[in-house]
């Protein structure tokens, strides 16, 4: 079973390319969850949870024209995780209501810069996008075999002044000590966030680099994630997605690719 929990994780490296640099939140919370053996004081929702440690590495392919075809990155892993309450590295997450099959959530993430214009000579000229402060709500819904997860999130520091919707599927599966998760859903991003992501601006254009406008996108994905306890604190986890591009990122001139493919692999230690 070791065996076959550890081939799934680097199967998941191996066949995809890390998870797209603004990973949905459905997938965060998903994993957050198996991760999480939720051993804490059962009494205490908020503070009788666990600290987590670790690292995890992936790699991407980077739609942006003129880039390395592939990309990687390595991101620590801190987090304090209970039963109403996520803060940690990859954003926070309070449950303000919870029951048995439904909750609601005041959410917080980071958004990363989507490119550096020194990753290619085709990019040079463009404006440094800043790195964006988002936060939103979140609302969790058991439905059938599987959680409904509905997310929103808007720009707070005016890095974008955009906003993003993400609704997602996910289904939970469990073989022995391996735990799955598979799902799919559409993000929709504003026209605000397409243009940080993708357009180009009036100040920007070049013989070679036109000016675009884009509209809002919606943008469907599927995800994947597994886990595998190592021992009763330490975790290896797997992930992996894809993203395909709509026309209002593909007909921009700093994109060649129309899709992104993902894949990544960590360790999580939990006290």
């Amino acid at each position: 079973m070791l065996f076959a929990g550890v081939t799934l994780c680097l199967t998941a490296l191996l066949i995809l390319f890390m998870s797209p640099a603004q990973a949905q939140q459905a997938k965060k919370e998903t994993l957050r969850d198996q991760v999480n053996p939720k051993t804490g004081d059962a009494l205490d929702p908020w503070f009788g949870g666990n600290w987590q440690v670790g690292a995890f590495g992936g790699v991407s392919n980077n739609p942006y024209r003129g880039t390395d075809d592939v990309e990687l990155g390595l991101l620590p892993i801190v987090a304090y995780d209970s039963e109403r309450m996520h803060i940690g590295a990859d954003g926070i997450d309070i449950k303000f209501f919870k029951n048995d099959v439904f909750s609601a959530s005041v959410i917080g993430a980071l958004r990363m810069e989507p490119f550096d214009n020194g990753d290619g000579n085709y990019l040079r000229g463009m404006e440094e996008r800043d790195m964006a402060f988002e936060a939103g709500i979140g609302f969790s819904a058991d439905i059938w075999r599987g959680s409904l997860i509905t997310n929103y999130l808007t720009d707070v520091n005016d890095a974008h002044d955009g906003h993003q919707v993400d609704m997602s599927y996910v289904v939970p599966e469990q073989w022995g000590d391996v735990g799955f998760s598979w799902g799919g859903g559409v993000t929709w991003q504003s026209d605000k966030l397409v243009d940080y992501m993708v357009g180009v601006r009036r100040k920007e254009v070049r013989s070679d680099r036109a000016y675009y406008a884009p509209d809002a996108a919606f943008i469907p994905h599927i995800d994947f994630t597994v886990t595998y306890p190592l021992t009763e604190q330490i975790m290896l986890i797997g992930t992996h997605g894809f993203q395909y591009l709509p026309d209002q990122y593909t007909d921009s001139p700093i994109i060649d690719e129309d899709y992104v493919f993902s894949a990544g692999i960590g360790l999580v230690y939990s006290f």
